[in-house]
């Protein structure tokens, strides 16, 4: 790290996450395009996106130019405003099976809703998912009162298994959900036809599908999940990609699905800042754009075959998972199709490539099973520059493996 981040490491004293996190990690300047700059100025292709929110990159001026608007504007939290129209509107033309939507603060708080508005709806406690899925990762929160826990977990894409839960437990089932990348394992493709499955058991038992796409939202096309499974779901959960950069979360229900009243029961959903609903609005007009997803799919092909041959070529054990403009790495396997192919990847080996890559300029999740993006900002010569990265750590690396 250079002489600012060690300066500024020796005034945070008070900080100790910062202490922990920015000892041995980029601490960010500014961001433009595909690129995070640290406290030295040192630019770095940056591949963590934001945890998927940065899908037009980073400071896109159509954005920064809504977003500037809505400041002037000056009105403050807690007020709704016009923006909110607007972007139902502009939501009406990706996603026209929606008819009615709730619009939070942040991802997490639109789960937090949608959850309760199950529970609170159905009268019962248990949400159903697949191990791996970001949604259903149990947490105290999420638990009745009894302190059991309430969210279970079916083994990654086993969906004999999920249809079984489905069908013997539907008097105690809440919802049924399902995240379509499982990215809490990094990225898991679906196998054939497993959410239609999912959806046709969950109809036959009277009990809502909801999609989690607080990540695939507008990363998979407009459509989203809904539109790449061929599979309607009845309530959607979007976040990360919507806002740009800027916290939002959105609920949609399925036009001719009975949602009942909007929000918990201590009251009604906090509507998001003037900001973010014009950051939403302003990246959904940059995504109905064709080219812009052409863009994208060409992109995150490049890279994805452009380290796979390298892989070849250096006889490293990589996997690419890759849906779109997402995507993961595993190293020191062969395939990757479950959470437990996922536990098997070699930790040790991933980590090493990572901080390589980091020292040669581009940044990849820190942690084994982290999820990679590529967003519009990435242009052919980004990925090149990443590539030519990628090569040089692993042929260092392939000389010091030599016995």
């Amino acid at each position: 790290m250079g002489q600012n981040h060690d300066e500024l490491m020796s005034r945070a004293a008070a900080l100790p996450v910062l202490k922990a996190c920015g000892a041995d990690s980029v601490v960010a300047r500014k961001a433009q395009g595909p690129k995070v700059y640290d406290l030295d100025n040192i630019g770095y292709v940056d591949y963590l996106g934001g945890g998927g929110s940065s899908v037009v990159g980073f400071a896109n001026q159509f954005v920064l130019d809504a977003v500037k608007k809505a400041l002037e504007s000056g009105v403050p939290v807690g007020f709704h405003v016009p923006n909110e129209v607007d972007l139902s509107e502009k939501l009406a033309q990706f996603l026209p099976w929606i008819g009615a939507w709730w619009f939070c603060r942040n991802p997490e708080e639109a789960m937090r809703e949608t959850l309760a508005w199950a529970r609170r709806t159905s009268g019962k406690d248990v949400i159903v998912g697949f191990q791996g899925g970001a949604t259903v990762e149990p947490r105290a929160e999420m638990c009745p009162a009894g302190g059991a826990p309430a969210i279970r977990e079916i083994a990654s894409w086993k969906v004999s298994r999920m249809v079984d839960a489905i069908t013997t437990g539907a008097s105690e089932i809440a919802a049924v959900m399902v995240e379509p990348l499982m990215t809490r394992y990094g990225l898991i493709p679906l196998e054939s036809d497993a959410v239609a499955t999912v959806a046709e058991a969950c109809r036959d038992a009277g009990i809502p599908l909801i999609f989690d796409e607080r990540v695939s939202g507008f990363r998979l096309g407009r459509g989203g999940a809904a539109a790449w499974t061929g599979v309607t779901p009845d309530v959607a959960v979007y976040g990360s990609a919507l806002g740009g950069g800027f916290p939002i979360g959105a609920v949609g229900f399925r036009g001719d699905f009975e949602y009942g009243d909007p929000g918990a029961s201590s009251g009604p959903v906090a509507t998001p800042h003037s900001v973010s609903l014009a950051a939403a609005d302003a990246v959904l007009s940059i995504l109905k754009n064709d080219t812009t997803y052409d863009r994208l799919e060409e992109r995150s092909d490049q890279l994805a075959n452009g380290i796979r041959n390298l892989a070849d070529r250096f006889r490293q054990s990589i996997v690419v998972n890759r849906v779109g403009s997402v995507f993961a790495l595993y190293l020191g396997t062969t395939a990757v199709a479950s959470g437990t192919a996922a536990k098997r990847a070699d930790s040790d080996a991933y980590r090493r490539l990572v901080r390589g890559l980091r020292d040669d300029g581009v940044l990849l999740p820190p942690s084994p099973g982290g999820t990679g993006f590529v967003s519009s900002a990435h242009g052919a010569k980004d990925i090149e520059e990443t590539l030519a990265a990628f090569e040089r750590v692993l042929l260092r690396f392939f000389q010091e493996d030599q016995p």
